[in-house]
């Protein structure tokens, strides 16, 4: 395992998180907000890391010149979900919004995840899986564009910085 790799990966993919963090607020628009977050909620940072999972494995496929592009991608990207979820949701639930704790779980949990991927054989050309792929990040994206603009009314989707839903201004919370 070669850790300077995954330590490198991370970084990237942390670095990339920051840059699509702030997209939506430098550049609205509808094309925006697919991929970057358009508020502090929970799922819509979850989308922030889906996205910077994307991002990632598409720079380094053209870079390394893997297959499976998309299998690749959409692995790294539930990875990300899965992991941050599992570690982030507790401390939050417990201890509340901590920006330097949750920079230190994002961090470890995109390490763990590049650990996880690097043990997963995706050298071989997997054309079939490699198009289910390509196919579940884009049911990914038109979820989270659902949700951006018709979020369900739980906390995960609850922005608590503006006390709103999705990208609504005027979809405030109604207790």
């Amino acid at each position: 395992m070669n850790y300077k790799k995954l330590f490198f990966n991370s970084i990237c993919i942390f670095l990339l998180c920051f840059i699509i963090h702030f997209t939506y607020s430098s550049i609205p628009s509808f094309f925006t907000s697919i991929f970057a977050p358009v508020n502090e909620s929970i799922a819509e940072h979850v989308k922030m890391l889906f996205s910077a999972g994307i991002v990632f494995s598409i720079i380094s496929y053209f870079f390394l010149k893997d297959n499976n592009l998309f299998l690749t991608s959409y692995i790294r990207s539930m990875l990300l979900i899965i992991l941050l979820l599992i570690f982030y949701l507790p401390i939050y639930y417990l201890f509340g919004e901590n920006m330097t704790l949750t920079l230190i779980i994002l961090f470890i949990t995109i390490f763990l995840t590049e650990v996880i991927l690097s043990f997963i054989p995706l050298k071989k050309e997997y054309k079939t899986l490699n198009i289910l792929g390509l196919f579940l990040i884009i049911i990914n994206y038109i979820l989270f564009t659902t949700f951006t603009y018709n979020p369900p009314k739980i906390d995960l989707f609850f922005d608590h910085e503006n006390n709103k839903y999705g990208i609504d201004i005027l979809n405030n919370r109604t207790s």
